[in-house]
């Protein structure tokens, strides 16, 4: 075999047959030993082995080593490195190296350039490039214009999209996927996308899709129902679980939930879609069982979907399934990354389980914000209020600074240890230190500790300087206090805004009646018992019919 078929030979292996950076190298060894180092079309398949392997150091010494690389050879570079997303930076700097060694780019090098532009997100390098082209002649071809419409989309550059499209002399199906890609990505223009997609002589799935997608992150769901519906046969996975996604990110759990089992085929995206949506819009055990349907189906969880199904336990509470989970954890070896932990700690922390809670914490190298509150907070609820508060000091011991979600734990922890005094000095370096400003949540954990403390009157005034109207949970931790406390004073302003909030719970009802009772109050005590037949209330255990957001502030 003569040196010419050696070489083709040796490409051809590995082009189709190199599978592993072992046989690249035994490959490269043997290149070496017989003396086929030197021919250029080789070495530059060797360079784009090496970078398709991601090895940069392998690749650049190799590139080194050529004598006189020529176009073909830095071409063969710069692709090798655009097609590796660590080493597209990589792609750069060899053109830059080529443009040095005075060796003029062409039709094949720019695509290459933009190409990995694009995956860096680097829209000022794609912009020069782009400059590059013009100059250099290359305007006219579609590949390079096909990757300049590409690249500003990827980049995140619609407006410069659409302008690059509007100048392309002739365009192709991948020229109108490019810029429809494009209005997808950020969800806007789509009604210049619509005309170019309804101009379109040959559509293929890519061109469904990007409109689909353009439309969900647009928030138009009807008009990408209204796509997806018209796809007919051409539909794929994308095609329905960008739909499925739609649905759940808008909360529309029903409509996902029905489409989720029409889907031919059902991706981990969408089981992890439905998993996520049930737990993010209040259907926790909905989320546990799809999760549990999911893995009787044999799709493997990743770690959005377990954390989102470690979420709803959380949401749910219950240490058995809290117990479960922990150990599909272990024994799945689930990536045990910060965000699983987080979510682990803030699992154990709610279903009471605060020794596993805090052995887990204790394995996030640099804890932020989001386990420290986690764990502050179920410390707090579970009255372990000191413990809490030391958890806290730590956090700022540590440099960590608290959000809105801290701080409910910290008041929550000061009412459970009666410590009014320091939870007021929290307060106000809660508004003048961290700039937070207090919601209706924060409210309500000072009135609570207030109340809690016997001092039913700054509890009272409390509420009526909070800037919104008061929830049902501060008005109804005030007037259980009023129980405690035997104040019916209070109790009956209290009372008065909570049968407005909450006309159906006969909770508040019975609570003012015996507060009246108490106080020998008998004719107080059988009106507010006329006035539950009267309404004809009838109590649903676990359940209230609430109006949450009634406008109204408690008089004076």
């Amino acid at each position: 075999m003569n040196a010419a078929a050696r070489v083709d030979a040796v490409a051809s292996i590995l082009k189709n047959h190199c599978n592993s950076i072992r046989q690249l190298k035994q490959i490269h060894a043997y290149v070496i030993q017989s003396d086929l180092h030197r021919n250029n079309l080789l070495c530059s398949t060797l360079v784009f082995s090496y970078a398709s392997h991601s090895c940069p150091r392998y690749t650049h010494l190799l590139f080194d080593s050529i004598s006189r690389p020529n176009l073909f050879v830095f071409n063969h570079a710069i692709r090798a490195f655009a097609k590796v997303q660590s080493l597209c930076a990589d792609s750069l700097r060899m053109y830059v190296r080529m443009v040095r060694c005075d060796i003029r780019p062409d039709n094949f090098t720019f695509p290459y350039l933009l190409n990995a532009c694009a995956a860096l997100g680097a829209a000022w390098s794609g912009v020069e490039v782009h400059g590059r082209v013009v100059k250099s002649g290359f305007g006219l071809y579609l590949p390079v214009m096909n990757a300049l419409v590409d690249m500003y989309g990827k980049c995140g550059e619609a407006g410069s999209a659409h302008q690059a499209f509007d100048e392309m002399a002739v365009r192709d199906v991948v020229s109108c996927n490019a810029v429809l890609g494009a209005s997808a990505r950020c969800g806007k223009g789509m009604e210049i996308a619509r005309k170019v997609f309804d101009g379109m002589v040959v559509r293929n799935a890519i061109s469904w899709n990007a409109m689909i997608v353009g439309y969900v992150n647009s928030g138009e769901l009807g008009l990408a129902r209204d796509v997806f519906d018209r796809m007919e046969d051409m539909k794929d996975v994308v095609s329905w679980t960008t739909m499925l996604v739609g649905y759940t990110k808008n909360g529309l759990i029903d409509m996902a939930g029905d489409l989720f089992r029409e889907m031919p085929q059902k991706s981990p995206v969408a089981w992890t879609a439905m998993v996520s949506g049930c737990a993010q819009n209040g259907r926790p055990s909905e989320a546990v069982a799809i999760f549990r349907k999911m893995l009787k189906e044999k799709v493997k969880p990743d770690v959005l979907t377990m954390t989102s199904v470690i979420s709803a336990v959380a949401r749910l509470g219950r240490p058995d399934l809290a117990s479960w989970i922990g150990a599909f954890v272990e024994t799945e070896k689930i990536q045990r990354n910060e965000r699983v932990l987080t979510a682990l700690v803030d699992m154990y922390a709610k279903c009471g389980n605060l020794k596993e809670g805090c052995r887990l914490f204790e394995e996030i190298p640099n804890p932020d914000v989001f386990p420290y509150s986690a764990l502050i907070t179920g410390l707090a609820s579970h009255g372990h209020a000191h413990e809490a508060l030391e958890i806290f000091r730590k956090m700022k011991a540590d440099d960590v600074e608290p959000d809105c979600i801290t701080f409910v734990g910290v008041f929550t922890a000061c009412g459970h240890a009666g410590l009014v005094e320091d939870g007021m000095k929290f307060w106000a370096s809660m508004i003048e230190d961290y700039r937070i400003k207090p919601d209706a949540g924060h409210y309500g954990c000072m009135v609570d500790m207030f109340g809690r403390a016997g001092r039913l009157d700054e509890a009272y005034e409390f509420i009526k300087s909070m800037p919104m109207s008061p929830k049902e949970g501060a008005l109804g931790a005030l007037l259980a206090a009023c129980k405690t406390y035997g104040n019916a004073e209070i109790a009956e302003a209290v009372a008065e805004h909570l049968f407005e909030l909450e006309p159906g719970n006969t909770g508040n009802y019975v609570l003012l009646s015996s507060i009246y009772a108490e106080r020998g109050q008998w004719d107080d005590a059988a009106r507010v018992r006329e006035m539950i037949k009267n309404k004809s209330i009838v109590k649903i255990p676990g359940s209230s019919w609430v109006e949450i957001n009634r406008k109204g502030r408690l008089s004076n």
